[in-house]
């Protein structure tokens, strides 16, 4: 995948730490997970639907190994509709995957969909036309919510992704 240049979607003062889970919304009717260049797309989708009631609790992964079942296990319970991961790799042995196992391991029965490269050879182009080729970017998202809740959700577009607050769950202090 092209990354070409990233956005910082964090505080300076809240690096990356290994192995965090990043809260970076609450709700209960759909939990969202997403690493990678995703988590991009997903905040730009959230802003787009805020007015559709539609409450979501985002969850991005700043490394997959380890997987962190317990608070995906919490945050899957939880929900009232289910699960989609969005990923900028193949769908196939990632956090779709490993989401995946976690749901049937504890026998948690949400719908799970799981966004990002289906197995295939992907071809080279830039990065908002892959993301929209493979069904991982912002659009993919808001419609793969719709199908999940089953409702039409209200779109409006927003321009920026801006610098998100530090959750509670990752604070300066625990640095």
């Amino acid at each position: 995948m092209l990354r070409g240049e990233v956005p910082r979607l964090f505080p300076s003062y809240s690096p990356m730490k290994f192995c965090t889970v990043r809260i970076l919304s609450e709700g209960n009717d759909v939990c969202l997970i997403t690493s990678g260049i995703c988590t991009e797309e997903a905040i730009k989708a959230r802003e787009m639907i805020t007015s559709s009631d539609v409450h979501i609790r985002h969850l991005h992964l700043s490394t997959i190994v380890p997987f962190p079942s317990n608070v995906v296990l919490n945050a899957a319970s939880s929900c009232k509709y289910g699960v989609i991961t969005m990923e900028n790799h193949l769908i196939n042995g990632g956090v779709g995957s490993a989401t995946a196992e976690v749901l049937a391991e504890y026998a948690v029965g949400k719908r799970l969909i799981r966004l990002g490269v289906p197995n295939c050879y992907a071809h080279g182009a830039s990065r908002d036309y892959l993301v929209a080729e493979y069904g991982f970017d912002k659009y993919s998202l808001i419609k793969a919510i719709e199908k999940l809740c089953h409702k039409k959700l209200t779109i409006v577009d927003q321009k920026e992704v801006k610098e998100l607050p530090v959750s509670s769950v990752d604070r300066p202090e625990d640095l």
